[in-house]
Protein backbone atom coordinates (compact mmCIF):
# COMPACT_ATOMS: atom_id res chain seq x y z
CA UNK A 1 0.00 0.00 0.00
CA UNK A 2 0.88 3.65 -1.16
CA UNK A 3 0.52 6.13 1.50
CA UNK A 4 -1.27 8.88 0.31
CA UNK A 5 -1.73 12.30 1.74
CA UNK A 6 -4.83 13.51 2.30
CA UNK A 7 -4.70 16.33 -0.35
CA UNK A 8 -3.58 14.19 -3.27
CA UNK A 9 -5.66 14.37 -6.14
CA UNK A 10 -5.82 11.18 -8.67
CA UNK A 11 -7.04 9.91 -11.95
CA UNK A 12 -10.35 9.49 -10.74
CA UNK A 13 -11.20 12.78 -9.38
CA UNK A 14 -12.90 13.71 -12.85
CA UNK A 15 -14.45 10.55 -13.09
CA UNK A 16 -15.85 11.12 -8.98
CA UNK A 17 -16.85 14.79 -10.25
CA UNK A 18 -18.97 13.36 -12.97
CA UNK A 19 -21.12 10.98 -11.15
CA UNK A 20 -21.77 13.23 -8.39
CA UNK A 21 -22.95 15.72 -10.42
CA UNK A 22 -25.23 13.16 -12.54
CA UNK A 23 -26.44 12.39 -8.93
CA UNK A 24 -27.24 15.93 -7.79
CA UNK A 25 -28.38 16.93 -11.20
CA UNK A 26 -30.67 14.30 -10.60
CA UNK A 27 -31.95 15.13 -7.25
CA UNK A 28 -32.34 18.07 -7.97
CA UNK A 29 -34.46 18.27 -11.20
CA UNK A 30 -36.77 15.65 -9.51
CA UNK A 31 -36.97 18.18 -6.93
CA UNK A 32 -37.81 21.13 -8.59
CA UNK A 33 -39.63 19.48 -10.96
CA UNK A 34 -42.12 17.84 -8.14
CA UNK A 35 -42.28 21.30 -6.37
CA UNK A 36 -42.20 23.81 -9.34
CA UNK A 37 -43.58 22.38 -11.92
CA UNK A 38 -42.08 21.06 -15.21
CA UNK A 39 -40.29 24.36 -16.54
CA UNK A 40 -38.02 24.43 -13.49
CA UNK A 41 -36.71 20.73 -13.60
CA UNK A 42 -36.08 20.79 -17.28
CA UNK A 43 -34.12 24.43 -17.21
CA UNK A 44 -32.22 22.88 -13.74
CA UNK A 45 -31.55 19.75 -16.46
CA UNK A 46 -30.66 21.87 -19.13
CA UNK A 47 -28.22 24.00 -17.19
CA UNK A 48 -26.89 20.86 -15.73
CA UNK A 49 -26.09 19.06 -19.12
CA UNK A 50 -24.13 21.81 -20.25
CA UNK A 51 -22.25 22.71 -17.20
CA UNK A 52 -21.17 19.19 -17.79
CA UNK A 53 -20.56 18.94 -20.78
CA UNK A 54 -18.16 22.04 -20.87
CA UNK A 55 -15.85 19.96 -18.43
CA UNK A 56 -16.48 16.85 -20.50
CA UNK A 57 -15.64 18.39 -23.36
CA UNK A 58 -12.72 20.11 -22.47
CA UNK A 59 -11.31 17.16 -20.39
CA UNK A 60 -11.59 15.25 -23.53
CA UNK A 61 -9.89 17.93 -25.84
CA UNK A 62 -6.81 18.25 -23.03
CA UNK A 63 -6.29 14.60 -22.75
CA UNK A 64 -6.20 14.05 -26.47
CA UNK A 65 -4.20 17.12 -27.83
CA UNK A 66 -1.35 18.17 -24.67
CA UNK A 67 1.45 15.61 -24.62
CA UNK A 68 4.50 16.36 -23.10
CA UNK A 69 6.84 17.91 -25.91
CA UNK A 70 4.08 17.62 -28.63
CA UNK A 71 3.99 20.18 -31.47
CA UNK A 72 2.63 23.44 -31.10
CA UNK A 73 -0.13 23.10 -33.74
CA UNK A 74 -2.13 21.47 -30.81
CA UNK A 75 -2.05 24.90 -28.89
CA UNK A 76 -4.37 26.31 -32.01
CA UNK A 77 -6.14 23.46 -32.41
CA UNK A 78 -7.60 23.67 -28.60
CA UNK A 79 -7.99 26.85 -29.22
CA UNK A 80 -10.15 26.26 -32.40
CA UNK A 81 -12.22 23.37 -30.59
CA UNK A 82 -12.83 25.88 -27.65
CA UNK A 83 -13.85 28.55 -29.89
CA UNK A 84 -16.03 26.33 -31.41
CA UNK A 85 -17.43 24.64 -28.46
CA UNK A 86 -18.30 28.17 -26.99
CA UNK A 87 -19.80 28.98 -30.12
CA UNK A 88 -22.83 26.40 -29.47
CA UNK A 89 -22.98 26.84 -26.13
CA UNK A 90 -23.78 30.60 -26.63
CA UNK A 91 -25.98 29.41 -29.71
CA UNK A 92 -28.01 27.43 -27.27
CA UNK A 93 -28.29 29.82 -24.65
CA UNK A 94 -30.14 32.49 -27.04
CA UNK A 95 -32.12 30.17 -28.42
CA UNK A 96 -33.04 28.80 -24.56
CA UNK A 97 -33.77 32.87 -23.85
CA UNK A 98 -36.12 33.13 -26.66
CA UNK A 99 -38.63 30.19 -25.29
CA UNK A 100 -41.19 31.35 -23.24
CA UNK A 101 -40.78 28.34 -20.36
CA UNK A 102 -36.82 28.76 -19.37
CA UNK A 103 -36.88 29.57 -15.99
CA UNK A 104 -33.02 31.47 -15.54
CA UNK A 105 -32.53 31.36 -12.34
CA UNK A 106 -33.31 27.20 -12.35
CA UNK A 107 -30.76 27.36 -15.59
CA UNK A 108 -28.20 28.97 -13.53
CA UNK A 109 -28.07 26.34 -10.95
CA UNK A 110 -28.07 23.41 -12.76
CA UNK A 111 -24.88 25.23 -14.70
CA UNK A 112 -23.33 25.80 -10.77
CA UNK A 113 -23.88 22.24 -10.05
CA UNK A 114 -20.38 21.14 -11.57
CA UNK A 115 -18.69 23.93 -9.27
CA UNK A 116 -20.59 23.12 -6.08
CA UNK A 117 -19.61 19.24 -6.33
CA UNK A 118 -15.97 20.93 -6.67
CA UNK A 119 -16.48 23.16 -3.75
CA UNK A 120 -17.75 19.91 -1.76
CA UNK A 121 -14.73 17.91 -2.70
CA UNK A 122 -12.27 20.55 -1.67
CA UNK A 123 -13.92 21.04 1.48
CA UNK A 124 -13.57 16.75 1.60
CA UNK A 125 -9.85 17.34 1.16
CA UNK A 126 -9.28 20.28 3.85
CA UNK A 127 -11.50 17.96 6.52
CA UNK A 128 -9.19 15.01 5.45
CA UNK A 129 -6.15 17.52 6.09
CA UNK A 130 -7.11 19.06 9.32
CA UNK A 131 -8.68 15.95 11.00
CA UNK A 132 -5.33 13.31 9.16
CA UNK A 133 -3.48 11.29 12.39
CA UNK A 134 -0.59 11.24 10.07
CA UNK A 135 1.72 14.59 10.11
CA UNK A 136 3.88 15.10 7.58
CA UNK A 137 8.10 15.26 8.31
CA UNK A 138 10.55 16.10 6.08
CA UNK A 139 13.66 14.05 6.94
Amino acid sequence: MSSRSPFEVDDNFLRQVYRLTVVLGVIGTVILWTVYGAPEGLSFAIGGFLSLSAILSLEFVVRRLVKPGGPSRAKRLIGFILLGKYTVIFGGFYLLMKTDWLNVYSLAAGIGVVQLVIILKAVKFMTGILFSDKTTKDT
